[in-house]
């Protein structure tokens, strides 16, 4: 795939100077995106997981290990020593959806609105765009996720659809989910097949 195995690792300024390392995700960074997943589940706001669930370090390691295919990205944004946020990219299995990948992004609470996504789906979907069949990515984010839905619309993604009620939480309160794409190349709206 040439150029596009030389995009990473990537170097990204945030918004207030702050230098970070775009790479792809190796053994040594289990143990960050352990903690990132811990946090992010701890919320209790943006995943469909209940708090208090753990990822081990094994299961972290075995989940790096599983985007080693070509048709497969996991990234890091790294500062410092420390994983910051990540992007995972990982294309259908069926045949005939091949083409599709999903896309999903976990930014820690201390680096948000600081340039971590941006940079992060920056670089994501400039590889699936060089990517030589991804022809599509897709998402799923809550729909009172104002920001990350900000983020998206502005990255060329497309609302495609809405998911009622589709999360409950422990307290009886529910949330809608939205599905969003973005075809290759596309830097906003979305066309339609032809």
């Amino acid at each position: 795939m040439g150029a596009i195995d030389s995009m990473f690792p990537a170097s990204a300024t945030l918004r207030e100077g702050t230098p970070i390392v775009i790479r792809r995700a190796a053994p040594r960074d289990a143990e960050g995106l352990a903690c990132l997943d811990q946090e992010l589940v701890s919320e209790g706001l943006w995943t469909v997981r209940d708090p208090g669930g753990r990822v081990s370090l094994v299961e972290e390691l075995k989940r790096i290990a599983s985007y080693s295919g070509a048709d497969r990205l996991l990234l890091v944004a790294v500062a410092g020593d420390g994983v910051v946020g990540e992007v995972a990219v990982k294309a259908h299995k069926a045949a005939r959806c091949a083409h599709v990948a999903l896309l999903s992004i976990t930014v820690a609470g201390a680096w948000r609105g600081r340039g971590v996504g941006r940079a992060l789906l920056g670089a994501a979907c400039a590889w699936a765009d060089a990517h030589p069949t991804i022809e599509k990515l897709e998402l799923f984010v809550f729909a009172h996720n104002d920001r990350a839905v900000a983020l998206y619309t502005g990255a060329g993604f497309s609302l495609e659809g809405r998911r009622e009620r589709y999360i409950r939480f422990g307290d009886g309160r529910y949330a809608d989910d939205l599905v969003m794409g973005r075809f290759r190349g596309n830097r906003g709206g979305n066309p339609r097949n032809g």
